[in-house]
């Protein structure tokens, strides 16, 4: 929903180790990095929220690559209960996506692009069977973030973008078509008048 607030720690970041409360929409600092979020709809039941965390001095994304690194969103609410249901990320290079990239750790490469815009390469992005949720908290760890290197991700990456895809459980109620609106003020228009007849 946007404008509602979730919290963002982020360990080890170039700033050091912070949390920070965000806001949807709304541009953050978190320990040095620049957090903004984007939100992209798919549908009338279906849509994206990019975290998307750039260093805006076009340094790294750890403040010592051979530490523990991670970001951790807490509390993200949404407004009804819906499936979480995909999920990608990946890291740039002055806005550029880095290629190529490996399986590493526990993180799988598997040929995918962006399931947003369509470019790639990116980690995840294969749809799963959802689970319903009404608020989720995304981790992603790196230890130490060196170890990025073996996903073909170099340390000086100064981006870095993920993703969750979240699926109403219920439709919203549709909308009334502009007919029906105009027929309702038609309509509410001439009790105005009975009204004022009666009166005078």
């Amino acid at each position: 929903m946007p404008g509602s607030t979730y919290s963002v720690t982020g360990t080890n970041f170039p700033g050091g180790t912070a949390t920070v409360t965000a806001t949807e929409g709304a541009t953050t600092n978190v320990a040095g990095l620049t957090l903004t979020d984007t939100l992209v709809s798919t549908g009338t039941t279906g849509e994206w929220i990019q975290f998307n965390f750039v260093n805006p001095t076009g340094g790294g994304l750890a403040g010592n690559n051979g530490a523990f690194w991670s970001i951790n969103v807490d509390n993200l609410q949404l407004s009804a209960p819906a499936l979480f249901d995909n999920a990608f990320f990946y890291w740039t290079v002055n806005g550029t996506p880095v290629s190529p990239i490996n399986s590493f750790g526990g993180i799988q490469y598997q040929g995918n692009v962006n399931p947003i815009t369509g470019v790639g390469p990116v980690f995840g992005g294969n749809p799963f069977p959802g689970t319903p949720i009404t608020s989720f908290d995304p981790i992603l760890d790196v230890v130490p973030y060196s170890f990025v290197t073996a996903g073909g991700i170099p340390v000086t990456a100064n981006d870095l973008h993920f993703a969750i895809h979240y699926t109403l459980t219920t439709p919203p109620p549709p909308l009334p078509e502009p007919a029906s609106l105009a027929l309702l003020g038609s309509g509410l228009l001439g009790l105005a008048l009975v009204r004022r007849r009666r009166k005078n």
